[in-house]
């Protein structure tokens, strides 16, 4: 069966790198997808904007995603990821009509794609897998609002992700909240506050979800953390740097 003709040639390209990143792929772990310029490199493309991402939705990304959805077939890039935020971009959600932090959805999309037969619609052979050179930019500070909206803004969407993965269940205690509607509750905490003094990142790695009672005492410094007593879960790992920063500046200090 030849490649539909509405299935451009880049886009037949990276349909092939993501079919054989998936054996690999674990939905429930993003560190185990492809970032932007891991695309790149791997397809040797040119880098054509300033961001990997912008330049990738120029070369296959957006036309494989729109034939992705046109035709029914599960939204295999999602594979593709933004290896800060170990998210795809907005326009995956958008695309699909689901909300930007349906995470229970995009995990099925990737076990979908996983099970799918992608062989009748690959032309070419795919390109070796090599390992990947995971670059994580964890210690430059996210673009943040005025420090004036710091409650506002902490339960960004990767807090709301670092929520769901773990349940609404505190990684220090186990609890949560259960609400009269049956909805769960739970919070997420920068461990490295955003905002100034502190300037901490926006990124997975510097998120806990926990009870409002242990959420309280990481603000105000009154308990320490130690890797050893947070609960973990598959595509949430914690680095120690910020730990260590909670410990040294907040906890010491307080």
């Amino acid at each position: 069966m030849s490649v539909p003709s509405r299935l451009d040639n880049q886009a037949q390209r990276l349909l092939a790198l993501l079919v054989n990143r998936l054996p690999n792929a674990r939905a429930a772990n993003p560190q185990t997808f492809l970032g932007y310029k891991d695309v790149h490199d791997k397809l040797g493309l040119p880098k054509l904007r300033e961001k990997w991402g912008d330049s990738l939705k120029d070369q296959g990304l957006v036309s494989l995603a729109q034939w992705t959805y046109e035709t029914g077939k599960p939204a295999i890039t999602g594979l593709v990821i933004d290896r800060t935020s170990l998210m795809p971009g907005p326009g995956y959600f958008d695309l699909f009509k689901k909300e930007r932090d349906d995470f229970k959805w995009w995990k099925e999309e990737i076990d979908k794609s996983k099970q799918f037969d992608w062989s009748p619609f690959i032309s070419a052979p795919p390109p070796p897998e090599t390992p990947l050179a995971v670059d994580i930019n964890i210690e430059g500070p996210a673009a943040r609002e005025e420090v004036t909206t710091y409650r506002v803004i902490r339960d960004t969407l990767l807090a709301r992700r670092a929520k769901q993965l773990h349940n609404y269940e505190c990684q220090l205690c186990g609890h949560t909240i259960e609400l009269q509607d049956g909805r769960r509750y739970a919070e997420a905490h920068h461990i490295q506050p955003l905002g100034a003094p502190h300037n901490g990142p926006d990124v997975f790695e510097n998120i806990v979800c926990v009870c409002p009672n242990h959420h309280a005492e990481l603000d105000y410094g009154a308990r320490p953390l130690e890797h050893a007593n947070l609960r973990s879960m598959e595509g949430h790992s914690i680095n120690a740097c910020y730990i260590e920063y909670h410990n040294t500046h907040i906890h010491r200090k307080s």
